[in-house]
């Protein structure tokens, strides 16, 4: 029965050839329908609730993706500060916001040629470098040109880049106003002029660090774009406007966008170029182990044929190829090819004992039947796990694999034995494979070595186990320093333009890294009754509870019985309660006033002249209307100054008096109101919790630069109350004025104050930049948080960095911190791959322990099946935390291919292992029969996917890289592991495995009967 699909191949060969080719017919057609996805944005669901929050962010503040392009000039005195490159700036710029679409609907821009010329129109050359690039940008279309939008629209958002020549110059106009006007209005033509932009940028907290470099040798521009697939075009259209600047002005483009569109196009290559580079590989390899040309043709054409069906499955389904789904050639490639190559290796070494193709195949196939299939539903089972994550791209790669394994090996049973009965000449087959001589078998190298080895497992097993449990150990250790870790940007090798833009600008500026820290608070409606009245009552007490006890304890009590009485729901009306409190604090006033404005009054109308403090306590003892302790209150205050006399004197004492005048309790009430009844962002206390939250994050070495409508609302006000030096003013008067200058470099003390910096704010020249720190209601807020690295450890540390914080300093206003930006976005879905694979590889590792319990009818058995696989994995991830290598997206998949490929070894030799012992009676003869086809099937196996993988390591993309060297690490470890651990577990445990050897009759009669076979 289990060689019906086999049996039906020999005989009706055409009729398999016809289905394999309608096959490729139906699933190649879907390949023109084929879309790209390369985002990583999607490894999270639309609906994960960081992406919905994320987006909400975006939408909120008007935030969009950025192409981040960086200008150095390390050459000039004045860096990028000079006449001609601030020019190439402008026109730049200039040309980026005037992008349209030429008469052949080809990009077309506007060049600047003077405040009084007309600008004219220039259509760049944009066109993919190299005729290959070019041919695949055919195959796959994908038009650098494609720069709008189905409208007609440029993905450019010109209204939102941010340049010096668009950037407003917040500077006074006029005591208490701000200029209207950009910080670079026009290119400058004198040096002078060019550092005067210098120090303005500089002395702005929103550029300083985030525009200019602090040392005036780089400036930034970010390019919004409507979205992000367009950032590598966008990035492309600067290349060519900027190709014919010279030597001295050098330009980087970078930004996670462009790093992560740029992955996409040249993922495209990779898929054009390494995995046919590796099958080509493989091809070789079995051809060298083979040498029939004609033969190795069939698994080849099966691993293409399986890639076909799967890639074109998914794209007939309508998914887009994502970053994950690219892998899915390189990821079926060699377990398409294990199953061929069990097969060829042992009709490599049995044909010549039945020199008949047919007999020879049912053989084959007969051996092998059980343990490819198992081998195949394992690696299935370790690929379809992957269907129970949370990240879209993984369960679609996941799940195509498992489905491409599965074709593998239905065209394995099926295509392979109708290849050869057609294409396979008996002529071709002579002295093919292990021919006999009269001197008996020939001896070649792999099964002289393996015979060898063979012998070394039996005789050293102690020596085998001791290494093996020795490197487990040091495995662990690995598996202990391993660092969960991604960074889209380090996809790319160092030398890729895209890192050495990321390494020269994050060296210049404070990060091209954006994450967005959001506040805001639980209820960002106004305060009710009761919530203002317990603030009133604690700020009541801090302001007057030392200095008037008595007044502040009335003060609050009116207070309280207001809240109870007109918070309630029949009977709550919050402004009736403020009435009332006012008439009552008025009253309070009249009290605790009124007795230090008649001693105020009294001391003006004291004779200076010969005043003591002796003859003033004496003429203060008769003045009216006034309590005795405001008297003896007066008399402490003055006890420290006893050599104060005359109108000194009387100044003091009039001084103390207007500290107590001052406190009214009236004013305190309608200052509170109004703070209370205040947006939470034009609050004193918020804005100065933002600002602290700042100077904390400033302090970590993960964070070059932070910005918020705080350091806006800090240089407005600044500004507005600037006052210049006179020109004859002394080098103390300067100082003294310029101390002045800077108290105002601060959050103003009251919500008023601060709403009218902030409507000075709104009013400039470029609309809106304010709202893209803080919403128009101004009940939240945004902390754009630049970093200079983008790996997710530095991310997650910063995002500890605020947890910390925020709990040892409680925010006001029950403020609220969240999370938004790419750079976090690739923390959650990393965090969710990571927690994914290792479910699922918990999870497949169990049900293949069951299939394997199946598949031997043995808990022994199945056990020993799944320790290749567990050294294997120990090994790989042990090899990863020693190397320091990161776990990442690629490493993550490996997972699910160890699991395959090294239960695949594992079957085949303990299958052949227990029918080998029942065939010749004993474990020390079965031994020297394995480690001749089997190992060498398996040897085969090992080589062929570790060679042929191989080529991956020249490709310019990393995790290609990394799958290459994982893969051969793979293949080399699982195989050694199988030949060295396998068999000397089974000489340890052989009294246990074979409990019932093979009668001495029925071995003599197999032995026979393999003696005749090979006479044939």
């Amino acid at each position: 029965m289990k060689l019906r699909l086999t049996d039906f191949s020999i005989r009706h060969p055409w009729v398999i050839m016809c289905v394999v080719g309608a096959a490729i017919i139906v699933f190649g057609l879907q390949f023109p329908r084929v879309k790209f996805d390369n985002d990583p944005e999607n490894m999270l669901a639309r609906d994960e609730y960081v992406r919905v929050l994320h987006n909400q962010v975006k939408e909120r503040y008007s935030l969009y993706d950025f192409v981040i392009v960086g200008i150095v000039n390390d050459k000039h005195p004045d860096g990028v500060f000079n006449v001609d490159t601030l020019t190439k700036v402008y026109q730049l710029t200039y040309q980026l916001r005037n992008l349209h679409q030429g008469k052949d609907g080809k990009p077309a821009v506007r060049c600047w040629l003077g405040p009084e010329e007309e600008p004219q129109s220039l259509v760049p050359v944009l066109r993919s470098t190299g005729t290959f690039k070019r041919i695949l940008d055919v195959l796959f279309r994908h038009d650098v040109n494609r720069l709008f939008d189905v409208e007609g629209n440029s993905v450019i958002i010109a209204r939102e880049i941010i340049s010096p020549s668009v950037v407003d110059n917040i500077k006074q106009a006029e005591l208490g106003a701000l200029k209207i006007e950009y910080l670079m209005e026009e290119p400058p033509t004198t040096a002078e002029e060019a550092r005067r932009i210098r120090a303005d940028a500089l002395n702005n907290p929103l550029y300083k660090g985030t525009l200019v470099s602090e040392d005036g040798k780089a400036l930034c521009l970010y390019i919004p774009i409507t979205e992000k697939k367009f950032s590598y075009n966008v990035a492309h259209l600067i290349r060519a406007l900027t190709k014919d600047w010279d030597g001295a002005d050098e330009t980087y483009i970078t930004g996670l966008p462009v790093a992560e569109d740029t992955f996409g196009v040249e993922m495209l290559v990779q898929m054009a170029t390494s995995a046919p580079l590796a099958g080509l590989t493989i091809f070789i390899v079995l051809l060298l182990f083979f040498r029939r040309f004609i033969l190795i043709i069939a698994p080849m054409v099966t691993a293409v044929v399986s890639v076909i069906c799967a890639m074109g499955l998914l794209i007939g389904l309508g998914y887009d190829v994502h970053i994950m789904s690219s892998m899915i050639a390189i990821f079926l490639m060699p377990i398409a090819v294990v199953n061929s190559i069990h097969i060829l290796s042992e009709f490599f070494d049995t044909y010549q004992r039945f020199q008949d193709k047919g007999k020879t195949v049912r053989h084959v196939f007969g051996h092998l039947f059980r343990p490819m299939l198992y081998t195949s539903l394992t690696t299935m089972a370790g690929f379809g796990s992957l269907g129970f994550t949370s990240i879209p791209p993984v369960r679609v790669f996941g799940l195509h694999v498992a489905f491409g394994v599965g074709i593998a090996w239905v065209l394995t049973m099926t295509f392979i034995p109708a290849f050869i009965m057609l294409f396979v000449s008996e002529k071709s087959l002579t002295n093919f494979g292990a021919a006999q001589s009269a001197g008996g078998k020939k001896r070649r190298g792999l099964m002289t070595a393996l015979e060898h080895v063979g012998s070394f497992t039996h005789n050293q097993w102690k020596l085998i186990l001791a290494v093996t449990v020795a490197m487990i150990g040091v495995s662990v250790y690995g598996i202990s320093r391993i660092r969960i870790n991604d960074n889209p940007v380090k996809w790319f090798t160092k030398d890729h333009e895209i890192r050495v833009a990321d390494r020269v600008l994050n060296e210049h500026f404070g990060g091209t890294y954006t994450a967005y820290l959001t506040l805001a608070t639980a209820r960002p409606e106004a305060l009710g009754c009761r919530e203002k009245a317990r603030a009133i009552g604690r700020a009541a007490r801090e302001r007057f509870g030392n200095v008037l006890p008595g007044q502040t304890a009335r003060f609050v009590a009116k207070l309280d019985e207001l809240e109870q009485l007109y918070s309630n729901v029949s009977s709550s009306n919050e402004r009736q309660c403020f009435v009332e409190l006012s008439k009552a604090a008025e009253a309070l006033d009249q009290q605790a006033t009124a007795s230090w404005n008649n001693l105020a009054d009294e001391i003006n109308y004291l004779e200076p002249e010969g005043l003591t403090l002796a003859s003033f306590k004496q003429a203060a003892s008769g003045f009216r209307g006034v309590k005795k302790t405001d008297r003896e209150t007066l008399f402490r205050r003055l006890q420290p100054f006893p050599v104060l006399k005359g109108s000194d004197l009387q100044d003091k004492a009039l001084e103390i008096c207007d500290e107590f005048t001052r406190l009214s309790f009236r004013e305190f009430l309608f200052k509170m109101d109004a703070k209370l009844s205040a947006p939470v962002f034009k609050r004193p206390e918020v804005l100065r919790y933002v600002e602290r939250l700042q100077t904390f994050l400033a302090k970590s070495p993960l964070v070059g630069k932070t910005s918020s409508a705080v350091d806006a609302l800090k240089k407005a006000s600044y500004e507005l109350n600037y006052l210049a030096p006179a020109a004859d003013s002394g080098p103390a008067g300067k100082a003294g004025l310029a101390k002045r200058n800077w108290r105002y470099f601060s959050v103003p003390d009251s919500p008023s104050a601060i709403g009218q910096v902030f409507t000075q704010l709104e009013g400039m020249k470029k609309k809106d930049a304010l709202f893209h720190l803080v919403t128009k209601d101004y009940q939240q807020a945004n902390i754009w948080v630049q970093l200079k690295s983008g790996d997710n450890k530095d991310m997650e540390a910063v995002i500890n960095t605020v947890k910390t914080f925020m709990a040892a300093n409680p925010p006001p206003a029950g403020l609220r911190a969240e999370w938004a930006g790419l750079t976090y976005l690739n923390v959650v879905w990393q965090n969710k791959m990571v927690a994914g694979m290792l479910g699922s590889l918990g999870s497949s590792f169990i049900v293949v322990l069951v299939m394997m319990l199946i598949l031997f009818r043995s808990a022994l058995y199945g056990i020993l099946c799944m320790i290749p696989l567990s050294v294997t994995i120990a090994f790989i991830y042990g090899l990863i935390g020693l190397s320091g290598k990161d776990y990442d997206m690629p490493v993550a998949l490996l997972s699910s291919l160890t699991l395959g490929l090294s239960v695949d070894f594992a079957i085949h030799f303990l299958e052949r292992a227990r029918e080998m012992t029942k065939t010749y009676g004993n474990w020390r003869t079965a031994s020297r029969k394995i480690f001749g086809e089997p190992a060498a099937a398996i040897t085969r196996n090992a080589i062929v996917v570790a060679v042929g993988f191989l080529p991956l390591l020249a490709a310019p993309l990393v995790p290609y890289k990394t799958v290459g060297f994982f893969l051969a690490a793979i293949m080399a470890v699982s195989g050694i592991g199988t030949l060295l651990i396998l068999p000397a577990l089974v000489t340890m445990l052989q009294r246990f495995l074979f409990r019932r050897p093979a009668a001495a009759g029925s071995a003599a009669s197999n032995l026979k009967s393999d003696e005749e076979g090979k006479g044939k």
